[in-house]
């Protein structure tokens, strides 16, 4: 696995993981996903209902799966993209990370690359 492939592979998060806006307190949404890089947001059960622009950049905590240990992150994210899945519960939010912890960033990697291997 290349080092690019490293960080941006990702890995499907089933816990119901608020993403809580960290300046207001508002639930943006929940974690869908997690790579090294950024996350994905379901906008499904948020109290806010403000809409996230593409360049917009906002402070976000959230907490990590059990399985990575668990504990609180906040970082500073870019979102980048929005869109609707039916599937995944609404609106989904792609951000990524323009401030975190390197040790949290390199766990979360250490985390989705074992997601990779994982038999089927």
């Amino acid at each position: 696995m290349s080092i690019d492939q490293r960080y941006t592979a990702r890995r499907d998060v089933t816990m119901m993981i608020p993403v809580v806006d960290a300046l207001t307190g508002a639930v943006v949404g929940r974690v869908g996903n997690l790579c090294a890089t950024g996350l994905q947001v379901v906008r499904g059960n948020a109290t806010s209902t403000e809409p996230l622009q593409p360049g917009a950049l906002y402070q976000w905590a959230f907490a990590l799966p059990t399985e990575l240990g668990g504990g609180q992150v906040e970082c500073g994210v870019e979102v980048m993209w929005n869109g609707n899945d039916a599937g995944r519960g609404g609106n989904l939010v792609g951000a990524r990370f323009i401030l975190i912890d390197p040790a949290t960033m390199e766990r979360i990697a250490q985390w989705c690359e074992a997601g990779e291997r994982a038999p089927a």
